[in-house]
């Protein structure tokens, strides 16, 4: 059982980003640390917030390094230009890597002017990986195929995909086409709609030639998984769910119990949420999870002199709090993830699943 999961995952990938508690991050500001790596974050904005907690997320890497070993953090605001003079100002201190940004409609900026300087985006869009940036946030494929693959090995084969007519749904739709035709999947049925729309069940066995499918996919978290639960209880069909499910949510809805839902391991997150919690008062969550990972890869590769393109594409790929992962040549993020089930009472592990 995964103990304190439900408090560690409070602030679920999903999320608009809101805010998160604790105070202001004083010890990191505006081009502050060392030159060969620098950490692209919103440290003021909307989003400062969340940035000030993938650096403190990232300090816990690197306190008690001398300076000059520890990534530079640059302040990107809530805007490409901000994000641009942020990649500018950590190309003019040195920096050989940019780690950021966080947004996805910030990257195009930053790669405008990094140069042969690799950047890695925070973003979870894979499209950014086709102008040239390293995509390390947790994609939609990396959900819909962790889930494909393990309901299959289940003997799931029949699958239809629910979610909220948004990015992150047309995403995932996109994502479950692809990988379903090279998976042994069948997608019986793509449904974007209002999550409060009545007649769920009655939709989906329609767009499936009238049988219900084995299981159905929904990769939205927060009050439209909710919604969604609640239709399909008692559906018989099998519920698969995404990393953005918030566990504190979704393992305290009685619509939800016997779903399975993909989720970077609790060996490896559990110990960097404690950590966290102690340091700072409050419950990390997943993207400022990836500060962490951020500065642990760059310190790893500076001190390995292999701070560069070769470095990020190295073939044993790299350990972080999220789970493993390694980047593709064409910079796309394949990451192992953990399937989780919801039980009567709390969490359970199910079994890994490695990133293709």
């Amino acid at each position: 059982m995964c103990r304190s999961l439900l408090a560690s995952w409070a602030l679920p990938l999903a999320m608009p980003l809101a805010a998160c508690g604790g105070g202001a991050m004083t010890s990191i500001g505006p081009g502050v640390g060392g030159r060969d790596a620098a950490l692209l974050l919103p440290l003021s904005g909307s989003l400062s917030a969340v940035g000030q907690n993938m650096g403190r997320a990232a300090s816990l890497v690197t306190q008690g390094l001398d300076p000059s070993g520890a990534p530079a953090v640059f302040d990107t605001a809530d805007t490409p230009v901000g994000a641009a003079e942020a990649a500018r100002r950590a190309l003019a201190g040195g920096a050989r890597m940019l780690m950021g940004p966080l947004r996805g409609d910030q990257t195009p900026a930053v790669l405008a002017v990094a140069g042969n300087v690799p950047v890695v985006t925070f973003s979870n869009d894979d499209r950014l990986s086709e102008q040239g940036a390293f995509v390390m946030g947790i994609t939609p494929a990396q959900s819909v195929s962790t889930m494909f693959s393990y309901a299959r090995a289940q003997g799931i084969t029949r699958i239809a995909l629910v979610a909220r007519d948004t990015p992150l749904g047309v995403a995932s739709a996109a994502s479950a086409m692809g990988i379903a035709r090279g998976g042994g999947i069948t997608l019986t049925a793509t449904l974007l709609r209002d999550p409060e729309q009545p007649g769920l069940v009655a939709a989906i066995q329609g767009a499936s030639g009238g049988v219900l499918p084995q299981a159905v996919f929904l990769p939205d978290g927060g009050a439209t998984l909710t919604a969604f639960g609640r239709q399909l209880h008692g559906s018989g069909m099998q519920v698969l769910g995404s990393v953005q499910w918030g566990v504190s949510d979704s393992a305290t809805d009685p619509n939800l119990v016997g779903a399975w839902f993909a989720a970077a391991p609790p060996n490896l997150f559990q110990p960097f949420a404690d950590q966290f919690q102690a340091a700072f008062g409050e419950a990390p969550g997943v993207i400022a999870a990836l500060g962490y990972d951020a500065a642990l890869i760059s310190v790893g590769m500076g001190n390995a002199g292999e701070l560069n393109r070769k470095g990020l594409l190295r073939r044993a790929g790299f350990t972080g709090v999220l789970g493993n992962f390694r980047f593709a040549e064409d910079g796309r993020c394949q990451r192992d993830l953990t399937v989780l089930g919801i039980a009567q009472g709390g969490i359970e592990a199910l079994g890994e699943v490695t990133g293709t």
